[in-house]
């Protein structure tokens, strides 16, 4: 028997269709955060905790999975749940959990109600793969940002783990039932799917979902490889593959797909303009083990030693913060988009509360869960990507 999907409209949703007005306090807490930090201190007001060295994927755009020795060293639950009152003790307001792999944690329907019973807006990257299985642990998931590479199986090969297409898929499904988790694909272009983009903005359209796109740039992936045995040089996009890469979601974006990038950050990055990035301003990444880290992956701060206080106090996050500003190494357009809002540009702020509804679960148009184009893997099977060389 075919099952409908039952989602409500985001544009219908008022605050009394929440489980409790506290989920729009904490909305409001975590702009406020962002204000205060934008206006007065500075200060990070999201922590970014990679919860895992572990990871289900091999993925060949990732070298992080050959951390997975390294999962002893992962943070006990209960001292995620300490880290998590010293953020907010810190001034700190969303917490946003990746790893490795997050959902491969046993834990992780404890801490995601632990944070937000906390007051956190909580966000996660996860690869989907175990999204069917454990949709039902996230119910105070706010936002779910799922890995997709490919709008058919030759994702498998992407991410090197048989039936992760089928699994990805039907894991969004089952994540949109529940109907309060707001959720968007996360493409991670390289020259093994270069093709895909149109195809992959289509997808999220029928899905009724948005997409954010990534691209691998042909440099070190910081820290976690050398020259020797990074991926990038190999599959990573060139300078004027990157100039292409943005003009084609400029493209799309004005076409009316769901992307999340607004016009401004895809027209700056066309046009190679110049810009200051306030990223250490807003996020504090930190460890499976406790240890900040610069986004380039230098080493900052030993948070068993000491506190996020002492941190934000330190000379070394204020000579990371003032670097970071005129950086310009990033090639990615969510850092850009955070650094615009940051700033207030009003472009930038007219754009996102325009696409706003795009963070919002939307039902397919007259289509079944079990008839929908996008979960019928075998209707998109078979075909494969001509992969650009450099």
């Amino acid at each position: 028997m075919t099952q409908t999907v039952q989602i409500h409209n985001a544009a219908n949703v008022h605050p009394h269709d929440y489980e409790n007005t506290g989920d729009w306090k904490r909305y409001l807490d975590a702009l406020n955060s962002m204000l205060k930090s934008r206006l007065f201190t500075h200060r990070p007001f999201f922590l970014a905790h990679a919860m895992t060295f572990g990871c289900n994927s091999r993925c060949k755009t990732c070298t992080y999975w050959k951390n997975i020795p390294r999962m002893k060293e992962d943070m006990k639950t209960e001292d995620v749940f300490n880290m998590l009152d010293e953020a907010y003790d810190a001034g700190m307001r969303g917490y946003y959990m990746f790893g490795g792999e997050p959902l491969i944690r046993q834990d992780i329907a404890k801490i995601t109600d632990y944070a937000k019973n906390k007051g956190f807006v909580t966000v996660m990257n996860t690869n989907g793969s175990l999204l069917e299985k454990k949709a039902r642990d996230l119910k105070n998931l706010d936002f779910a940002f799922v890995s997709l590479d490919y709008y058919n199986d030759y994702d498998d090969v992407i991410r090197g783990r048989p039936n992760t297409f089928g699994e990805v898929i039907r894991g969004i499904y089952e994540l949109k039932k529940i109907g309060r988790t707001k959720v968007a694909l996360v493409t991670t272009i390289s020259s093994l799917n270069w093709n895909s983009m149109r195809r992959m903005a289509e997808l999220a359209s029928e899905m009724g979902v948005g997409i954010s796109f990534n691209s691998v740039e042909q440099s070190l992936d910081f820290g976690q490889t050398t020259s020797e045995t990074t991926p990038n040089f190999d599959v990573g996009l060139d300078s004027e593959k990157l100039k292409e890469f943005y003009r084609t979601l400029l493209e799309l974006k004005r076409e009316g797909f769901p992307l999340l990038e607004t016009d401004e950050v895809l027209e700056d990055f066309v046009n190679g303009k110049p810009w200051k990035c306030h990223f250490p301003k807003m996020f504090l990444y930190v460890t499976p083990n406790k240890q900040v880290y610069n986004c380039d992956y230098t080493y900052a701060y030993d948070l068993k030693k000491g506190s996020f206080e002492q941190y934000f106090r330190s000379e070394g996050f204020w000579s990371y913060v003032k670097s970071a500003e005129s950086c310009n190494k990033c090639v990615r357009t969510c850092v850009r988009g955070y650094s615009y809002t940051y700033g207030l540009f009003p472009r930038q702020l007219w754009g996102l509360a325009g696409q706003a509804r795009l963070l919002f679960n939307k039902p397919e148009e007259s289509c079944s869960v079990d008839d929908s184009p996008a979960r019928n893997s075998n209707r998109l099977s078979g075909t494969r990507p001509n992969t650009v060389r450099h």
